[in-house]
């Protein structure tokens, strides 16, 4: 007897079987699932049993609250005019692939005000990259133009419109829905949830175009968004888990949470902090003039620091550490990633456990430089920028 592996099901970006797919081929795909749970019958025999059987037991996985069958079905959905911010809230809910306009390698538009600054500041910064690193090899007229705007991005609203590709299963799909219905009708003096609240109604309105939202599918459990917290800030932990806060700016976050596997929850400071780019700190005149027009844009522009919680295992920590210390991540990510690092190396060494001990050895492994330090790992494309590899670069 064999291992047997058929193909009952697979992703179609097909426009006639797509327009031909309906809220009940979901149900019954959901109320054949079912059927392999409860039956002795092959899944060629559950194929044929009539179809009202197959609904009714799919009825009666949504009252009894049985939804896993329902997530064999993935749904692929483009949005456009997503604000930024609700990008980032649908992304911090792992159940998803995402592909998402890039503020790195695209011009990014926010209001008419916000495009003149962003311009203006794309000129400072690939002018002041150029002057700080001259003929540098990695640093190519593409790369600065691509890392001037990585960095002129901070100057747009966290509500900026933007588009993505967004892939999910059709029981999340439905569950992502209950929490924007749970926010909408929720009663909050957060300002950043309340700046939302509108947006949330309008995609609302685009979650039920998508023709595949079933009332009797949401969640019980009382969850609902979790990225933004009224108060996040715990004690810092560092063992076989850990749980770790510190400043980030929208921008900062909304790569770091494409990690998966950690999680994250951002709050509001008390009072209004601005990131200001490495590559102009030391200079006073464009430090202020900085400052003064980030401060006067938006409430919320990406450049705005926020209190962030990130919590999860070492494991995946680790995993982290392969994207994100290297000279291509954007820098205050990589200076993030780098910073816990350095924290979670301390505490392990002090520390009197053993098991503790056992994770130091394996940590400290990663704290001599970039990626292609580490061991086992071979780089596939070597930039050969000495500050990026000693992670001191400026940008």
């Amino acid at each position: 007897m064999e291992i047997n592996a058929k193909v009952v099901g697979i992703t179609t970006t097909d426009e006639e079987i797509i327009k031909e797919t309906s809220l009940k081929d979901l149900e019954i795909n959901g109320g054949h699932s079912a059927n392999i749970c409860y039956t002795a019958k092959n899944y060629d025999e559950i194929l044929k049993e009539p179809i009202e059987k197959t609904l009714n037991r799919a009825d009666g996985n949504k009252k009894n609250r049985h939804h896993s069958v329902f997530g064999h079905d993935t749904i692929q959905i483009y949005f456009e005019n997503i604000p930024k911010l609700l990008a980032m809230m649908i992304n911090n809910e792992h159940e998803y692939n995402t592909s998402e306009k890039s503020g790195r390698y695209t011009t990014m538009f926010g209001t008419e005000e916000e495009n003149e600054l962003y311009r203006k500041w794309h000129k400072i910064f690939k002018e002041e990259i150029t002057k700080v690193y001259p003929d540098n090899v990695y640093l190519t007229p593409a790369m600065i133009d691509k890392k001037a705007k990585e960095n002129a991005r901070y100057l747009l609203s966290v509500f900026m419109r933007t588009k993505l590709k967004y892939t999910t299963s059709f029981r999340q799909l439905n569950y992502i829905y209950d929490f924007t219905i749970k926010m909408l009708n929720e009663d909050t003096n957060n300002p950043l949830i309340q700046e939302l609240k509108p947006y949330l109604k309008e995609f609302q309105k685009a979650l039920l175009s998508t023709g595949f939202i079933d009332q009797d599918i949401k969640d019980y459990r009382n969850r609902h968004f979790s990225l933004i917290q009224d108060d996040n800030t715990y004690d810092d932990h560092f063992s076989r888990s850990y749980s770790v806060n510190y400043d980030a700016t929208f921008v900062a976050l909304a790569d770091l949470l494409r990690h998966r596997t950690l999680d994250y929850s951002l709050s509001l400071k008390e009072t209004k902090e601005y990131y200001v780019p490495i590559i102009i700190r030391d200079n006073d005149y464009l430090s202020q003039e900085w400052l003064k027009d980030i401060s006067s844009l938006s409430d919320y522009p990406q450049g705005l620091l926020v209190n962030v919680n990130e919590t999860g295992k070492y494991e995946d920590f680790i995993l982290k550490l392969f994207e994100r210390i290297c000279t291509a991540p954007q820098l205050e990510v990589m200076q993030i990633t780098k910073e816990v690092l350095t924290k979670y190396v301390n505490t392990l060494k002090a520390s009197k456990s053993p098991n503790d001990q056992k994770i130091y050895a394996e940590l400290v492994k990663y704290s001599h430089g970039s990626r292609c330090t580490f061991p086992n790992f071979t780089c596939p494309s070597e930039c050969k920028f000495k500050e990026g590899i000693s992670l001191t670069r400026k940008i």
